[in-house]
């Protein structure tokens, strides 16, 4: 399976969310296989998450102490997935819906333009959660990728990707989805990568979402990450390499 971009070099993943953890509920088990088949990964971490829960299992943080915690915790899961370190946008959390999304955007295009990703991943319009931070996120990143693919000279345009779930699911877990986040354009298999997302989950201690999901994914008879192509992603996306690839991954 080729492992490369039209320049020959290794395909590269960006992922662009709102919190430490958001990148590994999302995609740990994508962001690792495609690590494995020798590809790079970048993520852009907006906020400190320093509104978070103050520990989990007998842990005690102090609120002050919370966003340097969670920063070492993101960087520890980066460093064992095998991916770069993260591009910190130092918010702080809760904080990301008032700053104006084209200075925000502007951020997150200049690290567009240094990384060159193939592969764009952000929360899509609601956010999963509705969390106006993962709204925000969403927002300037639309406005990023639509500045950098009417700019770059590149041939091969990236692919702009949202987390999606299943429609059965949305409902059970009472989540209200756009319905670009309901479409499984690509599935995954992460079954090789699972432990390693669970891992990861299990590595957030101070949060006690990621506690809980870290059992509820460890549970689950199948194992995978499905995502929804953007809208804005260039036409005929189905018949491009890397969604074949990413689809065989």
């Amino acid at each position: 399976m080729t492992t490369t971009n039209h320049n020959n070099k290794p395909f590269t993943w960006l992922g662009v969310f709102g919190h430490p953890d958001d990148e590994t509920s999302a995609s740990a088990g994508t962001m690792v296989k495609w690590i494995e088949a020798g590809n790079e990964v970048y993520i852009v971490t907006a906020t400190g998450g320093e509104e978070g829960t103050l520990g989990t299992g007998g842990q005690v943080i102090e609120r002050e102490n919370l966003g340097s915690v969670r920063e070492a915790e993101l960087r520890e899961n980066l460093s064992m997935y095998g991916a770069n370190p993260p591009f910190l946008l130092r918010y702080r959390d809760q904080d990301l819906d008032k700053e104006d999304p084209h200075i925000l955007s502007l951020k997150v295009l200049d690290i567009i333009h240094l990384v060159e990703p193939d592969i764009i991943v952000t929360f899509g319009p609601s956010g999963i959660s509705n969390h106006p931070d993962h709204i925000a996120i969403h927002k300037a990143t639309i406005l990023a990728f639509e500045a950098y693919r009417e700019t770059t000279q590149i041939r091969e345009k990236p692919i702009l990707m949202f987390p999606s779930i299943p429609q059965d699911l949305a409902q059970e877990f009472g989540l209200d989805l756009s319905d670009e986040e309901k479409r499984l354009d690509i599935i995954v298999d992460i079954t090789s990568s699972i432990d390693m997302k669970v891992k990861g989950l299990r590595n957030y201690q101070s949060q006690e979402d990621a506690q809980e999901l870290a059992s509820r994914f460890s549970e689950q008879e199948q194992h995978r990450e499905s995502f929804a192509v953007s809208e804005l992603t260039t036409a005929n996306w189905e018949k491009s390499n890397l969604v074949r690839y990413l689809n065989n991954l």
